[in-house]
């Protein structure tokens, strides 16, 4: 039953719509957010499924766009005043409840003023707004959001699923009970038949002797190292001029020795051997597949966790990069938005409008797109990254050596940097330069990570 109620107008806000629900959706589950006419079966009645799903949500939030206000229809009058106008009907509902109805402005729109609405959406406007307020800061501002959330609901995210069990083959078991009895049969006539004079015997304990032996100790589980490639030292320009504040001021970044990066993201066969191993719960991979899809709905304690087992079990240096190792690998020595260019062009990446077969659907199997020059595949799109820095709110006082930014000059480590975009992300947001945040216990379907070594 969904907890969680979306109102959008497709004419001003589909794209945040969509991200926003891909991101509740991730971390509250599927069954508890709805978003009206995209979830609505063919053939049912539409207006009943509305008023069904209005009657049982415990919060619900309504996207105001530029535009929301003024959207009018074919005969140039403003949509919110007609009395049947989805939308309107929809606020008047939740306001009606009482139950918690949040106001999110996104695409840099300004709450409605009392005088500007019909009296039955008036209330809306005593109620505190958020703002999402750009494309780099969405996950941050929708952080804030989730949080907001959880304390309506009084619940937290419901836990992931374990990936299906193997059904247990039926021939060994019944071909065992039948040999059984046929052994005890034999015994009994032998006993009373063919014995002349049987002789009393003191009982003996018969241990029977195993066939096969499921392999659950831990140190005998196989590690599968992922890929590694070895970038060298060097030095390079960090972030952009016309990037966001958060990448300000340009300096100079110097990584004075080599070091080695993972190949592709994490995969699912990778994380998954060290799920199994420390029996941790298997992260979901949305019903789109494992294997070497990137690992998804990790947090970046998870990340951490992963990359100890692996130094533990291999007894080689794994860590997560830094954010300027990470940029200066994914760079490979360009100074453009993207290591190909400062176009997206098409299929070159995974992301929204990247004209690739999984855009805004799904993640892809890692080395699906072209490597850059450093032999490395999607540093920009299919995931997000988690990288080691904490974060700051822009570059001042940040390291020049290319190592980790964490707590010094007021970073804050609650929140971890994440980078390269993602599947359902903006074009922009997969530039080289671009850096974004989540908080590190927060694990979705756009997060993966990847791995660095020491030697």
């Amino acid at each position: 039953m969904a907890k969680i109620f979306i109102s959008y107008r497709r004419d001003d806000s589909a794209g945040y719509a969509g991200r926003l629900y891909d991101r509740l959706a991730g971390h509250f589950g599927r069954d508890h957010v709805f978003m009206d006419i995209d979830q609505i079966e063919p053939g049912e009645v539409f207006d009943n499924v509305i008023r069904e799903k209005l009657a049982t949500v415990q919060a619900a939030v309504v996207l105001i766009g530029k535009h929301w206000l003024n959207i009018t229809d074919a005969n140039g009058q403003r949509r919110l005043d007609h009395p049947d106008d989805w939308v309107r009907l929809e606020i008047t509902a939740l306001l009606e409840r009482e139950i918690r109805v949040i106001p999110v402005l996104v695409g840099g729109a300004a709450m409605p003023k009392l005088e500007q609405l019909p009296e039955c959406l008036m209330p809306l406007t005593r109620r505190q707004a958020l703002e999402i307020t750009s494309h780099a800061c969405f996950h941050g501002d929708t952080g804030k959001l989730i949080k907001a959330l959880e304390k309506i609901m009084g619940a937290p995210t419901p836990p992931r699923p374990e990936p299906p069990k193997q059904p247990e083959q039926p021939g060994f078991p019944r071909f065992a009970a039948i040999a059984g009895v046929i052994v005890v049969l034999a015994a009994w006539v032998y006993y009373w038949v063919m014995s002349p004079e049987p002789t009393p015997v003191q009982p003996e304990t018969v241990i029977p002797k195993t066939i096969s032996q499921l392999v659950t100790d831990p140190s005998k589980i196989a590690v599968i190292e992922p890929k590694m490639v070895r970038i060298p030292p060097g030095k390079f320009l960090m972030d952009s001029e016309d990037g966001n504040s958060n990448e300000q001021p340009i300096h100079e970044v110097t990584i004075g020795y080599a070091f080695e990066i993972g190949k592709y993201e994490v995969t699912f066969d990778e994380y998954d051997a060290f799920a199994k191993a420390t029996h941790r719960k298997f992260p979901s991979d949305e019903i789109w597949g494992r294997g070497i899809r990137p690992v998804i709905n990790v947090s970046f304690d998870d990340a951490q966790a992963y990359v100890q087992w692996l130094s533990l079990k291999t007894g080689k240096k794994y860590r997560l990069p830094t954010e300027a190792e990470w940029e200066y690998a994914a760079r490979a020595s360009t100074e453009t938005h993207y290591w190909w260019g400062d176009d997206i062009g098409s299929n070159n990446a995974n992301c929204y409008d990247c004209g690739s077969q999984w855009d805004s659907r799904q993640t892809a199997p890692v080395g699906s797109f072209k490597a850059n020059t450093y032999g490395l595949y999607d540093t920009a799109g299919n995931v997000y990254e988690w990288v080691l820095d904490c974060w700051h709110e822009s570059y001042h006082g940040a390291p020049g050596d290319g190592s980790a930014w964490l707590d010094a000059n007021g970073g804050d480590c609650t929140r971890r940097v994440i980078r390269g975009g993602s599947w359902g992300i903006d074009p922009l947001d997969l530039r080289s330069a671009d850096r974004n945040w989540d908080y590190s216990d927060g694990a979705y379907n756009y997060l993966g990570f990847r791995v660095a070594r020491d030697f």
